[in-house]
């Protein structure tokens, strides 16, 4: 009896803290779930703010490749005006036979001076008579010119090829001052133009950078809830164990009760069970008399007994029925005529 009182009293603990238990698993799962939603609505919102800014990114990206464009084409122009302006210089100290270093051109100045030279030979070889002999001096002459022009062209880009009248010095001069002008007009707009657009891209460079930090803070807030989300997990699966340990115990120990049950039951209904209840012993008898055996009751020898007719009837009962008549007759009064 006692141990029966303690098993319940065990039992009762164990359900007191399965109970307690989980509804802290509960709990538990609850935490995780938040920290799970609120990780995902931190991703979301990185997502969103990182799609934003890889467009944003294009765009500065797209407005930087115009700003170089821009900036380049206003480094021709000034190449192109410092070509110039380097001919012009060329050209007024050869005017005034003031060169420091004679036959020291610059490979623009002389490409022009090859190029005015063989422009006019030919001019001369088609607008002139003259012997064979001196178109042939003239001819060699102009290969002699096309195969310097050969190799001053690989020095001069195509747009610095400038032509100048040597015949007219002070003319070119002036000509050259002009495109010289009009080519550093040309690249002040340029610079205009990029900075104006430049003036554009900054604020997006602005935007660019907030749109970084508010995506790298929102990837560390996506982080810290799912650390956080770890760390509840981990306390869960640590918990379930301990749910489940108490589980097997508490079907274990049903499952021993209801083993004791089922035994006693068994050990009771084995000792009210009479021989005629017996299934076995009712087996056997059946077998015996299909075989031919005689069967006794009630541990009683075979032979004649007592009160006991051939027919299986009892002689003890016919007898009283006998007497009881007779009781009767007895009792009857006799007749008047005695």
């Amino acid at each position: 009896m006692t141990d029966a009182v303690d098993g319940d009293a065990s039992d009762a603990d164990l359900r007191d803290q399965l109970k307690s238990m989980e509804s802290k698993l509960r709990r538990l799962r609850d935490i995780r779930q938040q920290h799970n939603e609120a990780g995902k609505r931190s991703a979301d919102s990185r997502n969103s703010i990182q799609k934003e800014y890889k467009k944003l990114r294009e765009e500065i990206n797209e407005l930087l490749a115009e700003n170089k464009v821009i900036r380049n084409k206003a480094k021709k122009h000034q190449a192109r005006r410092d070509a110039i302006q380097q001919q012009i210089r060329e050209l007024i100290g050869q005017s005034k036979s003031s060169r420091s270093e004679k036959g020291k051109k610059s490979p623009i100045l002389e490409l022009s001076e090859v190029m005015s030279q063989i422009e006019k030979l030919e001019t001369k070889l088609e607008t002139t008579g003259m012997s064979l002999e001196k178109e042939n001096d003239i001819l060699k002459l102009i290969k002699r010119h096309g195969m310097r022009r050969k190799e001053l062209e690989p020095l001069v880009e195509e747009e610095m090829r400038i032509k100048v009248d040597l015949d007219n010095i002070e003319g070119s001069i002036q000509q050259l001052k002009g495109e010289a002008d009009a080519e550093h007009a040309a690249m002040v707009e340029c610079h205009n133009e990029a900075d104006e657009l430049w003036e554009d891209i900054k604020p997006r460079f602005e935007e660019r950078d907030f749109k970084k930090a508010e995506g790298d803070r929102l990837h560390e807030a996506f982080l810290e809830c799912r650390k956080q989300a770890d760390e509840v997990h981990a306390q869960v699966v640590d918990m379930l164990t301990q749910v489940n340990e108490i589980r097997d115990k508490l079907k274990q120990e049903r499952l021993e009760a209801q083993s004791w049950i089922d035994d006693h039951n068994e050990s009771v209904r084995k000792a009210l069970t009479t021989p005629d209840q017996d299934e076995k012993l009712a087996g056997a008898l059946a077998e015996a008399l299909l075989a031919g055996s005689s069967v006794s009751f009630g541990g009683s020898e075979t032979g004649t007994t007592p009160n006991v007719r051939t027919d299986g009837r009892s002689n003890r009962k016919a007898n009283m029925r006998r007497g009881g008549a007779a009781r009767g007759k007895r009792g009857r009064s006799k007749p008047s005529d005695e």
